[in-house]
């Protein structure tokens, strides 16, 4: 297992994935609904379309982790790890980045500090959901801490895993 490669890759995937989904939430906040605190979400005017929501789910499959996926999986292949542990082992660090990247990067950083108006969704101005004690304790800390390290980080480090091992499969 090449040590650095896969900590240097965790950095540019991570790099990825924060800095297109900070792209999305500044663009259009709305875009990025699902990824708000629930109070904000149930207190909204004006609740998630059909159409915001379908955008999320493909933006969110196809945009961001699946093209994260295919590279973590080549770039694993192609730096010399071999079998499927080993495999799932490079991407749960990797994907451990990207979620510790998310809550430090997003959340504490970009959308607390730096461009909190850029990220307020149209008709929840004022909300108490976006003080930085209620967004880490409802949001950002259950989700970086117990759902990326318990749910997320396992299933995406498995099938860039199994992805990993048909490709060094077809290479042979």
């Amino acid at each position: 297992m090449n040590w650095i490669r896969m900590v240097l890759d965790g950095f540019m995937m991570a790099a990825y994935f924060n800095l297109f989904a900070a792209a999305v939430a500044i663009y259009n906040p709305r875009l990025m609904f699902p990824c708000y605190p629930p109070s904000i979400i149930k207190d909204a005017p004006e609740p998630p379309t059909k159409a915001e929501n379908r955008f999320y789910m493909l933006w969110i499959c196809f945009g961001e982790i699946l093209p994260l996926i295919i590279y973590g999986s080549v770039s694993m292949m192609e730096g010399g790890t071999r079998g499927f542990g080993w495999m799932a082992l490079h991407g749960y660090i990797q994907w451990l980045m990207i979620g510790f990247a998310d809550l430090f990067f997003l959340d504490v950083w970009l959308i607390q500090k730096k461009c909190r108006k850029r990220f307020i969704i149209p008709g929840t101005e004022g909300h108490p959901g976006y003080e930085f004690k209620a967004w880490m304790k409802s949001y950002a800390l259950p989700e970086h801490l117990l759902q990326w390290p318990l749910l997320l980080c396992p299933v995406m480090a498995l099938l860039q895993a199994g992805l990993g091992v048909l490709l060094v499969r077809l290479s042979s």
